[in-house]
């Protein structure tokens, strides 16, 4: 009876020796994967940001394109009965404006772009660049993305 005994407390002793060998291991690898999850959220973040301007570019050039094709009437074309008509000068103006309020018009790459298709709406295309947040910190990669955003609106007759 002693024998076996003797012979189990032996394996026990190899297996527990074994546990302390590889503990190092897993030690290891842990920074490893912290700085590879710091990693990704940064890329994480940076994108968002990016995600997050371009909405803002849209929503800006839908109310600049909403407003100048409804409010961009001529007036005087309407009242002599030559239909729905509108008038660049008035369409671009009110476009400028509509970016002004949203405080959108110094952040833009170059001026707003107005156009009045041949069907009577308007197209506001805009592009600005969004900063990115922790893309500064690598050597190489760009600071900021340029974003753009084009929207078309029109006023339905009745």
């Amino acid at each position: 009876m002693l024998r076996r005994h003797r012979a189990i407390r032996t394996q026990t002793t190899n297996s527990s020796h074994r546990v302390r060998k590889d503990r190092g291991s897993v030690l290891m690898l842990m920074p490893v994967a912290v700085l590879i999850m710091f990693v990704l959220g940064a890329i994480t973040v940076d994108l968002t940001a990016v995600r997050a301007g371009q909405q803002d570019l849209v929503a800006a050039a839908t109310d600049a394109a909403n407003d100048a094709a409804t409010a961009g009437l001529d007036e005087t074309a309407f009242r002599s009965g030559r239909g729905y008509q509108l008038d660049p000068t008035r369409v671009w103006l009110i476009a400028v404006e509509a970016l002004a309020t949203k405080g959108i018009l110094d952040n833009l790459e170059s001026g707003p772009d107005v156009t009045i298709n041949p069907d009577g709406s308007v197209t506001v295309s805009l592009a600005k660049r969004v900063p990115h947040l922790f893309a500064r910190a690598i050597p190489g990669a760009p600071d900021d993305q340029l974003v753009k955003a084009s929207v078309t609106a029109a006023v339905q007759q009745r």
